[in-house]
């Protein structure tokens, strides 16, 4: 995947920027708060259909500005590609945005985009990855899964309705609990949806397993990495591996929800399914988020952006667009310089986007690159 031009009007502070981007690696360079973080997450709106920085889309426009523009020209395995993401305020609460899409000039459902430009981010936020909580374990199985296979993003859309929906039927249940007829009801839409979403991610996570611990070695670290998926299922009952069947999941999932009804009443909210769910990082057989260092939980990181790399390309048959954001700041000599070979070598390949605030941040290695400079929004290439 090429992503050769992209253009963004009124996103965040670059008013109308159009650049041109080759194959390979391209380094941005800009001080902090000059725009060059924006280009990437304009990249990763238009890809993945949000932001992976906002809270809500309307913070993508610029300040007082009713709309914003971003759009991507590719050269993709089919053939060139244009992707066009619009979002307008909303009139009478600019605080929110509505979004629409268009490829090659028709317009498009929003899920129906995810993987046409598949995209790996790796933030400085993801160095948490190891030691946050569950939420950012779970993005990230979500990203691969919605870029890999369309019908899992809109199965995630159902089971977020139906979850919201179960929820505020069980928060309003008062004193006498839930209708017993609206909550099975519920009960069944978040078991259909639920279960083929929890079966995807154990699927997921044992095809990660094998790749995370082999990219590990590969950046020399001696220790042993074991991944592996917890269901949100409130019991140990069921092995995991076994929840990669979706009649398998179904049946976990519908037995521990009757089994947690009583809480739930008490609660006020669904206690079991997806959005309990987990990634177990172990360390030498020991809760990496406990007992790893912080060197060691880079190395996790690194390794575990390198196996999100290489199973999107095996099962898009395509390679991903790489963002790496202000990274080489966060990592350590002996990092920097693992990072550095995986760019130089298999990273080679890749179309990579990278940003740092001096050219001299980051290894000799990478200036190789194609350089960007950007300052209050503006972009120009070195050397012409």
């Amino acid at each position: 995947m090429h992503l050769r031009e992209l253009r963004c009007f009124a996103f965040r502070n670059h008013p109308d920027t159009r650049l041109e981007l080759a194959p390979g690696l391209t380094v941005v360079v800009g001080r902090n708060g000059q725009g060059k973080t924006n280009l990437l997450e304009a990249v990763a709106t238009l890809a993945l259909t949000r932001s992976p920085r906002a809270g809500s889309l309307a913070e993508c426009i610029a300040w007082e500005a009713p709309a914003s523009r971003v759009t991507g020209w590719a050269e993709g395995a089919t053939g060139p590609l244009e992707v066009d993401c619009r979002l307008d305020r909303l009139p009478g609460n600019p605080e929110r945005a509505v979004r629409r899409y268009s490829v090659n000039g028709a317009p498009r459902a929003a899920r129906a985009v995810l993987g046409l430009i598949p995209v790996v981010l790796f933030w400085p936020e993801d160095l948490a990855l190891v030691k946050g909580p569950p939420e950012g374990r779970r993005r990230l199985l979500d990203i691969v899964l919605s870029q890999a296979d369309p019908v899992y993003a809109e199965t995630a859309v159902r089971f977020r309705r139906a979850l919201e929906q179960r929820n505020a039927l069980l928060r309003g249940s008062g004193p006498g609990g839930a209708a017993a007829g609206p909550l099975e009801a519920w009960t069944r839409a978040l078991v259909d949806h639920g279960a083929p979403m929890m079966a995807a991610r154990a699927a997921l996570a044992t095809a990660l397993r094998p790749l995370v611990a082999f990219a590990l070695a590969e950046a020399g670290e001696p220790a042993t990495l074991e991944l592996r998926y917890r269901p949100g299922l409130a019991t140990e009952a069921v092995p995991p591996a076994s929840l990669a069947d979706p009649a398998t999941a179904a049946g976990a999932l519908r037995a521990a929800l009757q089994a947690t009804t009583g809480d739930e009443r008490l609660r006020g909210t669904t206690v079991c399914g997806p959005h309990r769910d987990d990634l177990i990082l172990e360390l030498d057989g020991r809760a990496a988020r406990a007992f790893a260092s912080q060197g060691q939980q880079r190395s996790i990181v690194l390794a575990m952006k390198t196996a999100e790399v290489r199973v999107l390309r095996q099962r898009l048959g395509t390679s991903p667009v790489l963002l790496l954001d202000d990274v080489f700041s966060e990592l350590d000599p002996l990092r920097q310089e693992r990072l550095s070979a995986l760019l130089a070598g298999e990273g080679a390949e890749l179309q990579t986007l990278l940003t740092t605030a001096a050219v001299d941040a980051v290894p000799a290695a990478v200036h190789a690159g194609h350089q960007l400079v950007v300052e209050r929004g503006q972009v120009r290439r070195i050397g012409g």
